[in-house]
């Protein structure tokens, strides 16, 4: 069996979870961030309709990700109620 095999059968750890969300959440937010300047203001060439799009999309999949994420806490904190 391969090392990658290994790895699929071995559950995450609560860190891996956690880095997982995380690095996806900061990704969303840096394709936000392309939109603006060092101020943090839209950039002057910033079709508008395209922000919105982009921003909204994130913000779903962030939603998304959010009750995937309470889902795969629960085995690691047994008293959770969601």
């Amino acid at each position: 069996m391969s090392e990658i095999e290994t790895q699929k059968d071995k559950p995450e750890t609560l860190t891996e979870v956690v880095q997982r969300f995380a690095e996806a959440y900061e990704k969303r937010e840096a394709g936000i961030g392309d939109f603006h300047d060092d101020e943090g203001k839209l950039k002057p060439d910033v079709d508008h309709e395209q922000y919105d799009e982009h921003v909204h999309e994130a913000w779903a999949d962030s939603h998304g990700d959010l009750g995937v994420l309470l889902e795969e806490l629960k085995p690691f904190l047994p008293g959770l109620h969601v």
